[in-house]
Parts: structure tokens; sequence; C-alpha cells
């Protein structure tokens, strides 16, 4: 079946479209000479109940050769076009796949993307906005915002600095007094972030562990020197015992 010709809003061309088996197609012809255009295929259909748009051999229910766009027509916050997958024969709502706006009404509006999983209310959601990742977050301001407990078997941080400058000659290690009127006087190791400092800011992992070292080698040259302090007092008291049980020798002999 072919619908009969129609004028588009430019008065330059008419158009047809024709339905068949093979699908939906349309061809247009200049007003001006009549002639038109070869068919061209909008839709096709198959047996099988699979439609393709722009391919004659769709695989899918719906098979598109080609890119798709989904304008959103509403410009407020956190609205967006949404694909939500279902069970077979089941109302339930499972998983979704929808954009997301954000400062609708600001010059630095943006698109975002989430992945929602379905459980008694749409959680565990991934958003992808501004080139962040954002776990459990809508608006990520950094590469990944997890608001939530991360387990993993191993974490690798990169670092532009170690802590091996302790172990230097130049190094000045404090004295233990020192360290000892840090604390009276800060409540903290000194180089280390206090409890309120941590609790508003949070921690960053490389330069903890970075600084943490630092304290664990300080601890071990007051370890080593303490080790030759003992060795040299345990020397001295060996001596001593010996000069005693010589002089215990010399009294008896008299």
């Amino acid at each position: 079946m072919t619908v009969g010709q129609w004028h588009d809003n430019t008065g330059d061309k008419n158009h047809q479209l024709n339905f068949n088996n093979g699908g939906i197609f349309y061809r247009n012809a200049f007003a001006t000479d009549g002639q038109w255009g070869g068919w061209k295929q909008l839709l096709m259909a198959d047996g099988n109940g699979n439609v393709g748009i722009g391919n004659t051999n769709p695989l899918a229910k719906l098979d598109i050769s080609g890119n798709l766009i989904l304008r959103n027509y509403d410009n407020l916050d956190g609205k967006g076009n949404i694909i939500t997958f279902t069970s077979y024969g089941s109302d339930l709502q499972g998983p979704q796949i929808r954009s997301y706006l954000s400062y609708a009404a600001g010059v630095n509006s943006k698109m975002g993307l989430v992945l929602s999983s379905y459980s008694k209310g749409y959680m565990n959601e991934l958003f992808l906005i501004d080139g962040n990742v954002g776990i459990g977050k809508a608006n990520p301001t950094n590469k990944l915002d997890v608001n939530g407990t991360i387990h993993s078997k191993e974490v690798k941080v990169d670092l532009l600095g170690w802590s091996d400058f302790v172990f230097k000659k130049e190094y000045n290690l404090p004295t233990l007094a020192e360290v000892e009127k840090h604390i009276n006087e800060k409540g903290h190791l000194e180089n280390i972030p206090n409890e309120e400092e941590v609790l508003k800011n949070g921690i960053n992992l490389g330069e903890m562990n970075a600084k943490l070292l630092q304290k664990i080698e300080e601890l071990t040259l007051y370890m080593i020197d303490q080790n030759k302090n003992i060795q040299s007092l345990i020397e001295e008291n060996k001596k001593q015992n010996e000069e005693i049980i010589a002089l215990k020798k010399n009294t008896l002999s008299k």
C-alpha cells in the first residue's frame, strides 16, 4: 500500500510512504519535475517479529543499524530518559539505564549516565557524570567517589616519593625529648594529622602510608641507638664484674 504524496514545509519536495511485507519505505521527488527517487527503507519487519531500522536482516526484536538519540525534554535536575529491564511475564521493575541531567538551569548543565539495580526500590546506583564515576553518589567530584565499603584483594597507589630519606646521614632525627614535647603540646605525632582533621577531611592513602613509614623508620633508628647503648652497658657491666672478681681473688690470696 502506498500513501499518496504530500508536500514538505519547504514546498520543494513531494513525499510518499509505502507499506508492504518487507517493511516501510519512503521516496521523494522535486515538485518541479515530478521525478520520483528510489524507495528507501525506513523500517524492516521479518516473519519472526523482529524489527530492523537501517538493515534488512534484523536479529532481535529491535535491531538498529546506526546511531540512536533519546532527547530529554524536561529541563529539571535529575531528569532524563530511562531504559528499564523487566523479568519475563512479570510486572516487577528491573534494572535501569537512564540519562541524568545536573545543573539544569545553569551554564554548566551536563548529562550523565546512571545504572541502577532494583530490589524493593532502586539502589546500588552507578553514576557516570563529567568524566567522574560515583557509586551511591549522585554528583561525584572525583574520578571515583564511593558512598560505602570497597573490598578488594589489592590496591596500588602511585607516589612521587617515599620515606627512605630518614636513613640519609643529613636527616635530622628528632630526639625522644623533642618527640615527647610535641606530643604533650599537640596531642599527636609531628607531621601526622590530628583526629579532628582526619574526621573532617579523611586521609590520603598513599601520603599517610609514607608518613607512617617515616615514623616506623625513625623508631627503627631509635631502637638501633638504644640497642647500642644497651650493648655498651652490658660490656661495661661485664668489665666491672670481671674487675670485682679479680679484686676478690686478690683479697682472698693475701
